[in-house]
Formats: C-alpha cells, sequence, structure tokens
C-alpha cells in the first residue's frame, strides 16, 4: 500500500470519527473499508500479473 492510500484512508478514518451524525459516520467507514479491501485486491492482481509475466517471459528464452 502506497504511503500516500495510507494517508488517505487515515483521512476517512478522522473524518468518520468526526463525522457530525452515525449516518455520515457509517459511510465515511464503509468508503474506508471498501477502498482497503479494493487496494488488497489490486495488490494481488498485481503478483499474479508479475508472475504471470515472469512465467511467459521464461518460456520465451527456453528454446
Amino acid at each position: 500500500m502506497s504511503n500516500e492510500l495510507r494517508r488517505k484512508l487515515h483521512d476517512l478514518q478522522e473524518l468518520s470519527n468526526n463525522a457530525p451524525d452515525p449516518a455520515t459516520r457509517a459511510i465515511l467507514e464503509a468508503l474506508r473499508l471498501q477502498t482497503a479491501v479494493l487496494n488488497e485486491r489490486l495488490f494481488a492482481i498485481e503478483l499474479l500479473l508479475a508472475e504471470q509475466l515472469k512465467k511467459n517471459g521464461a518460456a520465451q528464452v527456453t528454446p
């Protein structure tokens, strides 16, 4: 996770903690959690793509 994303998730947490009403707090917390989940999924996809590219690169080099 990038430092920028960490900062933004922290900012969302702060906004949620300081929200004026429970509905706003719930929306901000849901947004924060969805953002974190999406980031984890994107990271997993990046790892899979890197692994696949490495395999493909190795396959092209071997005769």
